[in-house]
């Protein structure tokens, strides 16, 4: 037996057909990879846009609900609107008027149209509004009434709260924090159904603008301070008790005098203030007269009064109010940011300042070191990124102000909005052109995966993959106001966000 022996009469190999037929084999097990990595991320794109919400529409006068494919989900069928509570769930609020005009029928649905929480009078979303009178809804929860007494569900039908109390409302622009009346006194209870404060009381309301620094409660005339863990701050001996507080410490009255003094009541320093409005342990914002100035809890003046406004800003800065122009000091009195700005806002997410300038359309963002880092329009805050218009280009920067791409800022997008010789259009992941350089303006991917495009003055939608779904047709003024859903646009200057098509 030989091995590795060729016979004489043996055919030899032909090496060129041999790397031929490779080379073809090759060929298509990477056509083969490529299309299953295409499809791959076709997937993934699509996963990512997939988790459906809800929104009111409305169509001839009609309203209904789309899904956030643009799908009709509930027919426009109802004379007013229908409230979402929580547009991730199918839970509908739909108002009908009467044929009269007189009355009002509701009734709550699914995306099937069956009827839900069947077994109360009355089901209501809890409204509630801020400062800027941007309209919220209490989350997961919906007040109920049965037999002329109210009480609390979440969104699923489990009850909260049984229907025992008299009124359940809110307190302005304060979030968990719903009153409830019960025999003509009131107390507290959170979002969940859970009472912080029994009904006992003659009123509530909040410490400061933050929930969690507690609420002021009245008795027998006098007032007091309940944490939201229903620890008592304060006992009901005081004639006022301010909206500030700080480390423990609260300013009150008694007997007729101003005083700050802490929790147990063994620290208490008089004071003879107009007003406080801002207390740490060491540091005290007050107004004399109609100025304001900065003070140590040991009555010593660090900054004079001579100020229109002093607003905590964050560490040892405040931002600060004279002849009508803002700017930035420290508890010294030293001028960190001049004053020359018409508005200056700290931006807690991104950790820096938002400063406007009169007659001039830029936000000028400065950071902790009190340095002008980006000058632009249009200026967004991302989860981790600054997006902003700077010389009629959209940047990005992280939070330490290192320009980024629209890549890292959107990381789970689709398309990417890109410019080249004054026109926009659309990249994929790879840096590959998918929609030509063709439009003067260009929105980034929104949450549904929708891109607004504009052309001739007028601005269309384009899908996830580059498909066009609306030509360019719709006159919108600002661009930034507007979200698309396929067909479907919300309305400009409208706060409650619902959709139009036309």
């Amino acid at each position: 037996m030989s091995r590795g022996k060729r016979y004489n009469d043996e055919q030899k190999l032909n090496l060129k057909k041999v790397f031929a037929a490779i080379a073809v084999v090759a060929v298509i097990i990477l056509f083969i990879i490529g299309i299953k990595n295409l499809t791959k991320k076709k997937e993934q794109a699509a996963n990512y846009f997939t988790e459906v919400a809800y929104y009111t529409m409305l169509q001839n006068d009609k309203w209904g609900v789309i899904n956030s494919k643009g799908e009709i989900v509930i027919e426009p069928e109802y004379s007013l609107m229908i409230v979402i509570p929580d547009n991730k769930k199918e839970v509908f609020i739909c108002n009908e008027l009467s044929e009269d005009n007189s009355t009002v029928k509701t009734k709550v649905i699914n995306a099937n149209n069956s009827q839900l929480f069947t077994d109360y009078a009355t089901v209501e979303v809890i409204d509630n509004v801020d400062s800027n009178n941007n309209i919220w809804f209490e989350s997961n929860v919906l007040r109920v009434s049965k037999d002329g007494k109210y009480g609390l569900i979440d969104l699923d039908g489990k009850e909260l709260a049984a229907c025992t109390y008299d009124k359940i409302e809110v307190i302005k622009g304060i979030k968990d924090s719903l009153l409830i009346q019960k025999d003509g006194k009131v107390g507290l209870a959170n979002n969940q159904g859970d009472v912080i404060v029994e009904c006992e009381y003659e009123s509530v309301e909040a410490l400061t603008k933050n929930y969690t620094d507690g609420y002021i409660v009245k008795k027998d005339g006098k007032y007091g301070a309940i944490s939201v863990n229903k620890e008592q701050l304060l006992e009901c001996k005081y004639e006022e008790i301010k909206h500030v507080c700080g480390n423990d410490m609260y300013v009150v009255k008694e007997d007729g005098k101003w005083k700050i003094t802490n929790k147990a009541g063994d620290k208490t320093l008089e004071i003879d203030y107009d007003d406080i409005t801002y207390l740490s342990s060491d540091i005290i914002v007050a107004k004399t007269g109609d100025k304001y100035g900065i003070f140590g809890t040991d009555k010593s003046e660090k900054v004079k009064a001579e100020y229109q406004s002093i607003e905590f800003a964050y560490t040892d800065n405040y931002i600060a109010k004279k002849d009508e122009k803002y700017g930035v000091i420290n508890s010294t009195g030293e001028v960190l940011v001049p004053f020359e700005y018409t508005s200056i806002i700290f931006n807690e997410k991104a950790g820096c300042l938002f400063c406007k300038k009169a007659d001039d359309n830029n936000t000028y963002l400065i950071d902790r070191n009190h340095e002008v880092k980006v000058t632009g329009t249009d200026v967004e805050v991302l989860d981790g990124y600054i997006r902003a218009k700077v010389n009629d280009e959209y940047k990005f920067y992280n939070f330490k102000f290192e320009e980024k791409s629209n890549r890292d800022a959107y990381a789970n997008h689709t398309l990417y909005a890109a410019k080249n010789d004054g026109k926009y259009g659309l990249v994929n992941r790879d840096g590959t052109l998918v929609i030509q350089y063709e439009y003067e303006d260009i929105t980034e991917q929104n949450d549904y995966g929708y891109v607004a495009v504009k052309k001739d003055g007028k601005w269309g939608v384009i899908d996830q993959y580059g498909n066009t779904v609306v030509e360019p047709k719709y006159e919108i003024s600002d661009i930034s106001k507007v979200t698309f859903i396929g067909k479907w646009h919300s309305m400009e200057d409208v706060k409650t966000i619902c959709f139009i098509e036309e």
